[in-house]
């Protein structure tokens, strides 16, 4: 029985030995990990550091674009606000100026200048009455 403790001793001693060894390659490998954690942090933040003036001019270069193009956009929206404000100021004036009697000689005229559109307007103008009456009696 001597032996069996002396192997156990022996076996708790390998066991206490390995032990201590893999904690040292657990060590080792952490520490390794770290370096090149470090080493990966300071490669990230000296690649950023060399795109950081030309990733700037990229992003105020596009924000320029963006802007400019909102610029055109509502000019765009001003001049077409414009136009129609100006068309319905003049249907105004010409309503307020002209009688039913001589709307509907310049009427007359108009599409007597223009037959094609007329008809084409006529025929929109009767399929949209038609859609409104046929709904009516449903």
């Amino acid at each position: 029985m001597a032996n069996s403790g002396t192997d156990a001793d022996a076996w708790s001693n390998n066991l206490s030995n390995g032990a201590a060894q893999v904690g040292e390659k657990i060590d080792e490998a952490a520490s390794e990990l770290k370096e090149r954690a470090s080493e990966f942090g300071r490669f990230a933040a000296q690649t950023m550091d060399e795109t950081r003036e030309s990733t700037a001019a990229t992003l105020k270069s596009t924000a320029d674009s963006v802007r400019s193009c909102g610029h055109i956009s509502s000019q765009a929206v001003t001049d077409v606000a414009g136009r129609t404000a100006e068309k319905l100021e003049s249907t105004a004036n010409y309503v307020r100026d002209h009688d039913f009697r001589g709307m509907c000689g310049d009427i007359g005229r108009a599409i007597r200048r223009n037959p094609t559109p007329a008809l084409i307007g006529a025929l929109g103008l009767g399929f949209l009455l038609g859609s409104a009456l046929k709904r009516g009696r449903d």
